[in-house]
């Protein structure tokens, strides 16, 4: 499986350094590879005839026949195109924004870590599926020790009100650590007015300051 994705990147980078003709034709010979193998139910095969589709390979992108395709490979257990579909159902890509259908795919793909940021975010708001802090609170804690700096700024929080403060304040420094400018901010905040840490002003401020280079937004 490694080896097609491999090869179909390595193709596309060749296909990027030709010229005019050159380039179409090679487009249509990999096209035809890959469709020939797809059509044998190769998953691997069916992820990157997804791929071409989705990225616009052959020109316009065609996000039916991306969907189409990557479900033939995701229904083979193809993690990569689970994921995908787990994507494109949530932001609605080519018109195809279902919670639903979303959330089974980031379910089924779910050892990926940004399919568990997903989840989070889901079980958090309700999309697709019941609210469920608890639940939320665990794939937050995944995508966190993925190293997600959003997913760390949040599970801090959650830790915050659930009056876990120690370890809410070691995932606040992990993402501030990131230059994450929300948790910059608050962090900045705690140590101003001595709040869960020792107060210390000048470390406060220039953590603000920090928040505020890397582009902290008070109004979101």
């Amino acid at each position: 499986m490694k080896k097609v994705i491999v090869t179909s990147i390595s193709c596309l980078l060749l296909a990027s350094s030709l010229l005019g003709s050159q380039k179409l034709e090679f487009k249509e010979r990999l096209y035809d590879s890959v469709f020939k193998k797809a059509q044998s139910g190769d998953a691997a095969s069916e992820f990157a005839l997804g791929e071409i589709y989705y990225l616009g390979f052959l020109g316009e992108k065609d996000y039916e026949k991306a969907v189409e395709w990557f479900k033939k490979a995701a229904v083979q257990g193809h993690k990569k195109a689970q994921y995908n579909l787990g994507y494109i159902y949530f932001v609605g890509k080519g018109g195809f924004q279902d919670y639903k259908e979303s959330f089974k795919w980031f379910e089924s793909s779910s050892t990926d870590p940004k399919a568990a940021r997903y989840l989070a975010h889901m079980y958090r708001d309700g999309l697709g599926v019941k609210a469920d802090s608890k639940l939320a609170m665990k794939w937050y804690r995944k995508a966190a020790d993925f190293g997600y700096p959003d997913a760390q700024f949040t599970l801090a929080n959650m830790l915050l009100e659930s009056g876990d403060n120690e370890e809410a304040l070691r995932y606040l420094q992990k993402s501030a650590m990131q230059s994450y400018s929300d948790a910059q901010y608050q962090l900045g905040n705690m140590y101003k007015n001595g709040n869960i840490v020792e107060k210390n002003e000048l470390k406060g401020a220039r953590l603000i300051k920090k928040a505020m280079e890397n582009g902290y937004n008070a109004t979101h």
